[in-house]
């Protein structure tokens, strides 16, 4: 399950995760010479460096894949700051050995965090965050950015920054981040003249609206969603991970009656066929909205399939548990985090700033929408002037194709940016594996629900504080 979860987000989602390595010296690792170079760091990983012009100050930035974004903003922000060395590390892998190395870095970063040292800049993504705001390692940029006059809250998805603090504070930065939401089938629901009030609806809500849906007798409307129990409960974890784990205090929340209603709730959906493990065509399906044109191809493609079974589809908000207010779902993508112990957080926080700013955000081929909302805006005009977006796939019905964007499809993904409030995890975990292992006990009807709980409660307990 773990090299599963770790391909899914090395090659679908395309997720830059952290690596850490010790530094020798100010910083700058062993054999630099004039120009750029790549040199291999002591625990294997890569060094980009670049010798400093006779400055002092080296800011090493750490990160699992090599990024050609992080290159990019290396070369920019040093012609800029002649005095300031940056030292890219990163880790050379493949698919083959990526969870081992993966596993390796995240050891390895640890290690030299927890001894004082490590490096000044590292991106989050694959690491355990919550742990090291328990130990103080990473600097407080609320704090930064509370006494920075230059940084301006108001050009950036505040809703994004509200909701990536623990413990009161914003301890990773996000480059950029995904949402996520429900593509449904618009013409059905049109036919059937519910009206869906979405923004605010909970689970309870949507089962009632799915079994209107399949009462209309249609044979491709058999199922509203197509999963799996113990992928749905794993997935309904995720997006309210804060109710059933803290990770700074070390803490679960799984013997609760929140989480065995939500495993009797996900089971009550299978057992009323609204979801199924059958392979049928769906009235919904949870999407990954990475950009403005995947956005677009997601909701578009819809209307060419086969003869018969074509239908325009709609956005709609993901249902919310019980008593959870409206918002939306989201999770960060290249998200920055400064050593505590660093000596140079001045000079990371300002480099950190510039990998925000309009002038290394713009560009179509980033993955994941900017935290600055300018270079959001800009990128939408841009895409609503061409009116056009062309289909990514090399087969099938969909080749060649070509989709129309309308003011209104922008509008639509605009409102569900800026309402998402939810963080969402997604960082491949033993946690993950634990529920879907001792969940499955549940659903097959070999134990209770509450007898399930118990079991989650106990490994991830034992997990957290291992």
């Amino acid at each position: 399950m773990r090299k599963i979860s770790f391909i899914l987000i090395a090659v679908i989602l395309m997720i830059s995760a952290s690596a850490c390595s010790s530094r020798t010296g100010n910083g700058e690792a062993a054999g630099t010479q004039n120009g750029d170079k790549t040199t291999e760091s002591p625990d294997g990983g890569k060094i980009e460096e670049k010798k400093s012009d006779g400055g002092p100050k080296t800011i090493v930035f750490s990160t699992f894949f090599p990024d050609d974004f992080f290159k990019d903003a290396k070369k920019r922000y040093e012609a800029k700051h002649p005095n300031i060395t940056i030292e890219l590390k990163y880790v050379e892998t493949d698919d083959a050995h990526g969870e081992e190395n993966s596993e390796k870095f995240i050891k390895t970063t640890n290690t030299a965090l927890l001894s004082g040292k490590g490096p000044d800049l590292i991106e989050m993504d694959l690491l355990p965050i919550g742990n090291y705001v328990n130990k103080k390692l990473l600097a407080n940029m609320s704090e930064m950015m509370d006494k920075d006059p230059s940084f301006k809250r108001e050009q950036y998805f505040t809703n994004i920054l509200d909701n990536v603090k623990l413990n009161g504070g914003v301890y990773g930065m996000p480059l950029n981040f995904f949402t996520y939401a429900f593509i449904g089938n618009e013409t059905a629901i049109e036919k059937s003249g519910l009206k869906i009030e979405d923004k605010n609806w909970n689970w309870s809500q949507f089962a009632d609206v799915a079994k209107e849906l399949m009462k209309d007798g249609n044979p491709k409307n058999k199922s509203a969603l197509f999963s799996t129990p113990e992928y749905l409960l794993n997935e309904r974890v995720k997006e309210q991970y804060a109710a059933f784990v803290d990770p700074v205090n070390r803490k679960a929340n799984f013997e609760t009656a929140a989480f065995t209603g939500l495993m009797k709730q996900v089971k009550s959906l299978f057992d009323d066929q609204i979801a199924t493990e059958k392979p049928v065509p769906a009235l919904f399906r949870s999407e990954s909205i990475v950009s403005p044109e995947y956005y677009i191809r997601d909701l578009k493609q819809s209307e060419y399939l086969s003869k018969g079974y074509e239908f325009t589809s709609k956005l709609y908000a993901k249902p919310h548990a019980e008593g959870q207010k409206a918002g939306g779902y989201f999770r960060t993508y290249k998200t920055i985090g400064i050593n505590e112990k660093s000596s140079v957080k001045e000079e990371a926080w300002d480099f950190l700033k510039f990998m925000l700013s309009d002038e290394v955000q713009q560009g179509p081929d980033h993955a994941g929408f900017p935290l600055n909302k300018s270079v959001y805006e800009k990128r939408v005009k841009e895409l609503l002037k061409v009116g056009k977006v062309k289909s990514d796939q090399e087969m099938g019905v969909l080749k060649d194709k070509v989709f129309d964007i309308t003011a209104k499809d922008i509008q639509d993904l605009d409102r569900f940016l800026s309402e998402a409030i939810y963080p969402v995890e997604f960082k491949p975990s033993k946690i993950e594996e634990i529920i879907m292992e001792e969940a499955k006990s549940y659903f097959k009807g070999q134990k209770s629900a509450e007898a399930a709980a118990k079991l989650i409660q106990n490994r991830v307990t034992t997990f957290l504080n291992e």
